[in-house]
């Protein structure tokens, strides 16, 4: 029987499915399998492929034996069933993993993924053979029947080459299983870059046995982070680590005040970034032995990160050039070596420390800043590797620099500075998911999300988690294949049944961990009072896959009231998750309530109850598995003053399997 292709317009799909005998019509309805990012190509075949008790996984190449192993353990932990490892021609039911021909799309990353008896992976290269498995388990995850995926071939590759993101661990420690638990998620998307912000004024966290006096307490072991780097590289990401110099540098230039400016400008700019007012922020790198100094580091960070190809050396958010002006010792630097700028030391500086990396094989990164508000007359070396923040990247790319786009704004998540639309820092979805550029060009290397630690050292890990959770899933889906235009909630559906990488656990502290969610689609939501006259407070909008509009119950209502959702048909679910309003108001914020559900709308009965506590982020609510047609949550109780009102941003419902 034909494949037929599912990229038709509506009226030819139409009439395919009103001419064709019912299993071709069945395979031409057959929608692509919900992933993010979403697949790039799909072709629908009759019927389905089906992971069994005996299912295998075959492999024609020891290259692909750790693959193979992993994928293993996460169908036990996702499905229940752990293949066993084989070589040989593969059967009905099993798993083949495949290295050789032509890659799709020409990209090391690209994979075909074949559903018919077998479930075939075939790539060019390790990282598209990973991919095709993390296709395969979401398609798992979020099919309409447990280990059944629709069958069809999905020919699969990325638009970027760099895609992922920065974590700054500098301004706030997080655990060595917290950034693990990030390398999944990271891998769980496709993306392949993780950027570890290892300094910045408050820390260095990086053990250094040549200069042990700027360590922080909290800081990761040169074991710790070997380690770590070869656990991103079973999951094909690559570590880009970063030290900050030669500002940023408070907490060294503490330790080592011999290093530091001593000059005010310099020392203690005083400014919005955080940290500037407490002196040291700059080092002196008009010293010989500053330069020494970073070259150290350099070296021994290197020496850390075998396998990244990467140094990040930082160089950002060094006073501009008036201060500069204002410096004796810098000034009297630049008079000596005869620049006519004092930004001309910077660029030497940087080229410096660019020196030290290539000497260990490496290509540095800086943050773009040189040329911020201030002249040079000469530029950094043209092989360095520029994050573009201030601005889109495609003129320093025509410049060129090998570029990476990291834009403040679109691009930054900085929960410490801003929690809702219109804040400084708050990446807001549904605009970058519509219209950023994402562009593809030459000299453009890819793009990442920056998750800045400024302001959040008191600020609990589910705060700082929750907020760039669907910010990383977008740059994910951006990059791969989905082009600007388009709306971001059917993305954030997808987004909400694909859920986390596993292993997932509903009671971990990171946030709202998702084991995927049911699609709203279909849905029908009604609630005992809705406001509509002071606001647009209707019942649907709990339910529409936009976190910025919420459901209000009425102004001159009282509690408890209930929000209530019919799924459309039974369903089997293991909980809830609720999303707060997410404007920054905190009236109907719900406190104590009730689950129930239903398979008739009259009859209710409890399945859990409890206290949602005074934040923004979601919250799950698991419970035994059930089957239900309706669900509700019964508010009891409210954070807000009045103690009379309820509302929901989002209600989700957890697929049980």
């Amino acid at each position: 029987m034909p494949v037929v292709r599912i990229a038709l317009v509506a009226g030819a799909l139409l009439a395919t499915a009103m001419t064709a005998p019912p299993a071709q019509a069945e395979a031409a309805a057959a929608p692509p399998p919900v992933t993010v990012p979403a697949v790039r190509h799909w072709e629908a075949a009759p019927g389905t492929w089906e992971l069994t008790r005996g299912s295998r996984i075959v492999i024609d190449d020891r290259a692909l034996a750790g693959v193979a192993e992993m994928l293993s353990g996460e169908l036990a932990e996702q499905e229940g069933v752990r293949p066993r490892i084989a070589t040989g021609a593969p059967r009905s039911h099993d798993i083949a993993l495949a290295l050789g021909g032509k890659a799709p799309g020409d990209s090391p990353e690209g994979y075909e993924l074949k559903l018919g008896a077998a479930a075939r992976v075939t790539a060019a290269d390790r990282r598209g053979a990973l991919y095709g498995t993390r296709t395969l388990l979401q398609a798992l995850r979020t099919a309409k029947d447990p280990r059944a995926v629709a069958r069809g071939t999905i020919r699969d590759w990325p638009t970027q080459g760099s895609r992922g993101q920065m974590l700054d661990v500098g301004r706030r420690y997080f655990t060595v299983d917290y950034l693990k638990q990030q390398i999944r998620q990271l891998a769980w998307y496709k993306l392949n870059t993780f950027h570890l912000h290892l300094s910045d004024w408050n820390g260095y966290r990086v053990e250094s046995a040549k200069h042990p006096e700027i360590v922080a307490d909290e800081h990761y072991s040169v074991a710790e982070l070997r380690e770590l780097e070869r656990y991103a590289a079973r999951y094909g990401i690559t570590i880009v680590p970063e030290i900050d110099l030669p500002g940023h540098a408070v907490s060294i230039g503490d330790a080592r005040p011999d290093l530091a400016f001593s000059c005010e400008s310099m020392s203690r700019p005083n400014n919005s970034w955080e940290g500037s007012d407490r002196g040291h922020w700059t080092l002196d790198y008009t010293k010989p032995a500053t330069r020494a100094f970073a070259r150290d580091l350099v070296g021994e960070v290197a020496d850390i990160f075998t396998r990244s190809p990467y140094v990040h050396v930082g160089t950002d958010e060094i006073p501009l050039a008036g201060e500069q002006n204002k410096c004796p010792e810098l000034v009297a630097y630049q008079k000596k070596q005869g620049y006519p700028h004092p930004g001309d030391v910077l660029v030497e500086f940087i080229d410096d420390l660019d020196a030290a990396v290539r000497a260990k094989g490496k290509t540095t990164q800086i943050w773009q800043w040189w040329d911020y508000q201030q002249d040079t007359s000469i530029d950094p070396d043209k092989r360095i590797v520029v994050n573009e923040w201030l601005a889109p990247p495609e003129e320093r790319a025509k410049q060129g620099y090998p570029t990476i786009g990291t834009q403040d704004g679109k691009l930054y998540v900085s929960p410490g500075f801003g929690a809702k639309p219109g804040d400084y820092g708050f990446f807001d979805i549904r605009t970058t998911y519509r219209d950023y550029a994402f562009t593809a060009a030459p000299g453009i290397l890819g793009y990442r999300v920056s998750r800045w630690s400024d302001r959040t050292q008191t600020l609990p890990l589910t705060w700082v988690d929750y907020f760039a959770r669907r910010p990383l899933a977008v740059v994910a889906d951006r990059t791969w294949a989905t082009p600007a235009g388009s709306d971001v909630r059917p993305f954030l559906d997808r987004y909400d049944q694909v859920g986390d990488a596993g292993p997932v656990d509903v009671h971990a502290a990171t946030g709202a961990i998702n084991p995927g969610m049911l699609s709203q689609d279909g849905w029908r939501a009604s609630a005992t009072s809705a406001e509509t006259a002071g606001e647009a407070g209707q019942a649907a909008r709990a339910v529409d896959n936009d976190p910025y509009t919420h459901w209000h119950s009425a102004y001159d209502a009282q509690l408890p009231q209930q929000l209530t959702i019919d799924l459309g048909s039974r369903q089997r679910i293991a909980g809830i998750r609720q999303m707060p309003r997410q404007d920054g108001g905190i009236n109907g914020r719900v406190r104590d309530y009730e689950v129930l559900v239903s398979d008739d709308g009259k009859r209710w009965r409890k399945v859990a109850a409890g206290a949602f506590p005074e934040e923004r982020t979601e919250h799950q609510v698991p419970f035994a598995p059930v089957t239900a047609r309706h669900v509700a949550l019964r508010v009891l109780s409210e954070h807000g003053e009045s103690g009379s009102f309820a509302s929901v941003a989002e209600l989700d419902v957890i697929r049980a399997r």
